[in-house]
Formats: structure tokens, C-alpha cells, sequence
């Protein structure tokens, strides 16, 4: 039941009656089940721009290494 006063959600349930969602709205309209709250996403190690750059630093090094080594002068199995 409603609190008087309070914007509810309104999202459609996944019930059988298919019953709007009577939860208290956040300011963009829908509870904090239905979208209302917005959580900053994390930045895992693989996402952050600084791993980005030096991913792209090491590629560039290894496609300078590979240019170099054609004439046979490094081993560069270990890569």
C-alpha cells in the first residue's frame, strides 16, 4: 500500500495480475528495484585508461622489437 504523498514507481511487476510496482519513486520515477538508483560502475584493472595506454605502449614496443629482430639478431620467444 502506498504512502499518501509519495510518487510510487508504476513499473510493471512480474506477477500474475501483472500489478504496477507500488514502491517510492527516486527523482528519475522508479524505485530503486526498476532503475532508481544509480550505483557509479567500478573500473576493473582491465577497463581503466591507464591499463589501456600501457597495453598499447607494450604492443607498439613488441611490433618495434619484431621489426627490428627480422634479420635474426634477438630471440623473441619468450614474447
Amino acid at each position: 500500500m502506498p504512502i499518501k504523498g509519495v510518487k510510487i514507481c508504476g513499473a510493471k511487476c512480474r506477477t500474475k495480475g501483472g500489478d504496477p510496482c507500488h514502491q517510492a519513486a527516486m527523482k528519475n520515477g522508479r524505485c530503486r528495484m526498476h532503475g532508481g538508483v544509480f550505483y557509479k560502475r567500478e573500473t576493473h584493472g582491465a577497463t581503466t585508461l591507464q591499463a589501456i595506454k600501457q597495453r598499447q605502449q607494450e604492443r607498439a614496443l613488441l611490433k618495434e622489437m619484431k621489426a627490428f629482430n627480422k634479420g635474426g639478431c634477438l630471440d623473441l620467444k619468450i614474447f
